[in-house]
């Protein structure tokens, strides 16, 4: 991507924090305005994609997380240095186990965030001055927080790409009779719309000339084997949820591209 492109994700992610630094910034202060250009650098993790945004988010959450640590002005900071700790080492995390298949840490990440939160919260909050009020300005903390990331989701999800992915013409061995070709639109159709890989392995598998080799055919299907759609975790809202659904579908026909291509080569 362009300078000037990344420049508009990061002031993108700068206008997002910065709303959110704007309803904190009486209990924060001056520190809230370097907190909001480095937590900004979490929405540039849309331009690289999954693993390597977690990275940059790894980054921004844990450099924010240390700056509120050695400028700590009372429970609001403190609970939320812990909240941007936890949500920093899961990222972090999440990058190695993701190369492993395994991404339940991000699409968990508000849950994660949610438990930080909590425990900043038990651990600087004053033990001594527990009112009902002091548990309000808590949730209410928490509920800006869960809002500014689901507001960045939001936006990383909706003006993230603009490119409309369609479904390349399969390969002529696939359609050479009206049969093959309805079962082939069939099995796209079920795995672009509904996820459902079955249809498409065993067309593939079927299709496969016989002097293609077991093991070819199972390196091309590997990735619509291994596919899991990612539709966020029992925090994320029903109108986020939409766009997950749209981003994997997106995803998905991705996958029957590149599987298109490869079967091409036979």
């Amino acid at each position: 991507m362009e300078l000037r492109g990344l420049l508009r994700t990061y002031l993108e992610g700068v206008a997002i924090w910065g709303f959110f630094g704007m309803l904190i910034y009486s209990s924060l202060g001056k520190v809230t305005i370097p907190l909001v250009f480095l937590l900004a650098v979490a929405n540039l993790s849309t331009v690289y994609g999954e693993p390597r945004g977690y990275l940059l988010r790894a980054f921004a959450f844990l450099s924010s997380s240390v700056v509120l640590f050695l400028s700590l002005n009372g429970w609001v900071s403190g609970t939320l240095a812990v909240l941007f700790l936890f949500v920093g080492l899961a990222y972090l995390v999440s990058y190695p186990l993701y190369q492993r298949g395994n991404d339940f840490i991000p699409r968990n990440m508000l849950g994660v965030a949610l438990a930080g939160g909590v425990i900043g919260f038990a651990v600087f909050y004053r033990p001594s001055s527990l009112k009902a009020i002091y548990f309000l300005d808590f949730l209410i903390v928490v509920a800006l927080t869960w809002i500014a990331f689901v507001i960045g989701k939001y936006v990383s999800l909706r003006f993230g790409s603009g490119e409309v992915v369609s479904i390349e013409t399969p390969p002529v061995e696939v359609g050479r009779t009206d049969y093959w070709l309805r079962e082939a639109e069939n099995a796209v159709n079920q795995f672009v719309e509904y996820a459902n890989k079955v249809p498409l392995v065993v067309l593939v598998s079927r299709v496969a000339p016989r002097n293609v080799e077991n093991r070819e055919v199972e390196r091309v299907l590997e990735p619509i084997i291994e596919y899991q759609p990612d539709l966020g975790g029992p925090l994320t809202p029903l109108w986020l949820r939409l766009l997950y659904i749209e981003r994997e579908r997106k995803k998905r026909r991705e996958l029957v591209n590149e599987l298109f291509k490869k079967i091409e080569t036979w």
